[in-house]
């Protein structure tokens, strides 16, 4: 939903080599000052960090902030593509304080792979145009995970108001449910409309009205598995005061209508419970 959010000037491609783990022996891989990216080709395993644990699989990508520390257990034979960027922070499009965290995303139409192995192609034989052509390959699969409503991109350069941003952010949160406008939302912090959506939108990844949109989604979504309240009355609770954009918002993010959304939790609710 918000492939927009990529500038092909910031996102730069330092490195990109196919590596197989030779050793059965736990890992650690060091982000240092660059995102570093993890494509797995075969194998699985677990990983952990500082913050969180879990285990990989074949088609996932690992995708690391500078500064992380990655320990990798593998459980059988493992390979991937790694590939590390900068000019770029992957963040969650909820909180913008997530720079720290691992992020593991699944590559379900295996589009990711085929235009990494182009790039590994590319790479190898320096042809003519290679260096904007694996340029534009690395901007596609960023732009696919992207795709994934969790996730969004800012630039890493970028120093802003980020308190006054954070404000803005609490504020959304505690009063998603209500008729919030920019002119509102600027004047929450002293700051004039159009600097403060570009401001917002520098450190964030999303415009205000976006970021608000993505508050109220999250929020209809346990609503729609956790209770049995009317699709129009949950619209209306989340701050969606027109049932059809409500479920047009809704599906752009989640590919299906909020009542498919519900049958399909209820269905995943029930087996857990039998």
């Amino acid at each position: 939903m918000y492939i927009s959010n990529i500038n092909s000037s910031s996102i730069k491609l330092h490195a990109i080599n196919k590596e197989e783990m030779t050793t059965k022996q736990p890992i650690t891989i060091y982000s240092e000052d660059q995102v570093t990216l993890l494509y797995i080709i075969k194998g699985g395993g677990n990983y952990e960090t500082k913050l969180s644990s879990g285990q990989f699989k074949k088609e996932d990508l690992i995708i690391l902030n500078p500064g992380m520390e990655l320990t990798i257990e593998p459980l059988r034979k493992v390979e991937w593509i790694k590939f590390t960027l900068s000019g770029i922070l992957f963040i969650s499009s909820i909180d913008i304080d997530s720079t720290k965290q691992l992020y593991v995303t699944h590559d379900e139409t295996r589009q990711m792979k085929a235009y990494l192995d182009l790039a590994l192609v590319e790479d190898a034989n320096e042809f003519e145009g290679t260096a904007l052509i694996t340029k534009k390959l690395i901007e596609c699969v960023v732009a696919h995970i992207l795709r994934s409503k969790d996730l969004t991109i800012k630039d890493d350069n970028v120093q802003v108001e980020d308190d006054e941003i954070q404000l803005v952010q609490r504020f959304i949160r505690e009063n998603y449910s209500k008729r919030l406008t920019l002119d509102q939302l600027a004047s929450h912090i002293c700051m004039k409309k159009y600097y403060f959506i570009r401001v917002f939108k520098q450190r964030t990844g999303l415009s205000p009205i976006d970021y608000l949109i993505q508050v109220r989604l999250a929020e209809a979504e346990k609503l729609l598995a956790e209770s049995n309240y009317t699709v129009s009355k949950i619209a209306d609770y989340v701050g969606f005061h027109s049932p059809s954009y409500f479920s047009k918002s809704f599906k752009e993010v989640n590919d299906c209508t909020p009542s498919e959304y519900r049958k399909k939790n209820t269905k995943e609710m029930n087996k857990r419970i039998s």
